[in-house]
């Protein structure tokens, strides 16, 4: 079944999830060494072929979160949602409720936040998207120092990933939770589609 209903997630929805899942799997690290091979080659200024394999990488995966978090929250207002477990306290409605909104702003606002430092840098770096380098900007390029610089965005890109660190967190906290101490399926249910299947 592709679309939900309300007891199950449907093929499409379960299938973006675990997409999204490996993308940020990879892009984690991957951002990780990508500042390391900045910072090593601005040490010297020599070849800068692995720093833009790593850029593109980057880049283009960020910008794959960004797109597909723009479609699943589209798909996800033109489906019904499945129930959350009876058994759930009030509290832990809400906050179930709240962190599924806070990652959709984190999916969408880190990316953005990224390309907007790209776009705002004063040199000259590609953005890319797969092998394109045009990737057009969404903010002005400004001189370091002046209003919504290059560190203004990267700042905030930069409190992203520590934010958006402890929704996942939090996030996987409670899908564990509810799958081996609560044993009432939602994990199951996002792997399989519903507890009973």
């Amino acid at each position: 079944m592709l679309r939900n209903t309300k007891e199950a997630w449907g093929s499409l929805t379960r299938g973006i999830h675990w997409f999204v899942v490996t993308l940020v799997i990879i892009q984690i690290p991957l951002g990780f060494y990508m500042v390391e091979v900045y910072d090593e080659y601005t040490k010297t200024y020599a070849d800068d072929t692995l720093v833009m394999r790593t850029s593109m990488g980057h880049h283009t995966i960020g910008l794959l979160i960004l797109a597909i978090a723009v479609f699943r929250i589209t798909w996800r207002l033109s489906n019904q949602t499945p129930r959350l477990p009876a058994g759930l306290k009030t509290y832990q409605r809400f906050l179930a409720r709240c962190t599924h909104v806070f990652l959709y702003v984190v999916m969408i606002i880190y990316p953005l936040s990224g390309w907007a430092a790209l776009s705002a840098y004063e040199g000259e770096f590609p953005i890319f998207f797969f092998g394109w380098e045009g990737v057009p900007h969404i903010v002005p390029q400004v001189a370091e120092g002046e209003r919504f610089d290059y560190t203004f965005f990267a700042e905030i890109h930069r409190n992203l990933w520590r934010s958006g660190g402890l929704l996942l967190g939090l996030h996987i906290f409670g899908a564990l939770w509810h799958e081996y101490i609560l044993g009432d399926g939602i994990l199951w249910r996002m792997l399989k589609g519903s507890p009973s299947s």
